[in-house]
């Protein structure tokens, strides 16, 4: 019985202290001679500040995710849009595959894939504001 605790004990303390790398992108795919797109980010933790991309220029974020804890919103602001959703949320597993997390946005909304560079991507929501926390 002590073995079985203290293996259980053991096993959960690594659990706990586990982490992966994520990598997040946000790329501009807007018009040339548009407005920047503005982006701020932010966790519980962390508030990663203002940042803003050039048509073709990209905002990289790394982090190890911490077990039931990890969670990043970004606002996103360009040419009268306004647009909040969580751009990666632990929980649902998101960077587990391949530790990548791509976004890029354009005029008509927000393109998804977990692979970089990018190959195909796929549509994952408009510039409406939804008032949820998804895309």
């Amino acid at each position: 019985m002590i073995k079985y605790t203290l293996f259980l004990l053991i096993a959960s303390s690594l659990f706990l202290n586990a982490t992966a790398k994520c990598t997040l992108y946000i790329a501009s795919n807007l018009p040339l001679n548009s407005p920047p797109l503005q982006v701020h980010c932010a966790s519980k933790d962390y508030d990663l500040g203002y940042h803003s991309l050039a048509t073709g220029e990209e905002y990289i974020l790394s982090f190890d995710e911490k077990p039931f804890s990890t969670l990043f919103t970004c606002r996103f602001v360009w040419n009268k849009n306004n647009k909040v959703f969580h751009v990666y949320d632990e929980r649902s597993k998101e960077c587990s595959e391949t530790g990548v997390r791509y976004y890029a946005v354009k005029p008509e909304g927000f393109y998804f894939t977990n692979v970089y560079p990018p190959k195909k991507l796929g549509f994952q929501c408009d510039w409406k504001q939804n008032f949820s926390s998804k895309c």
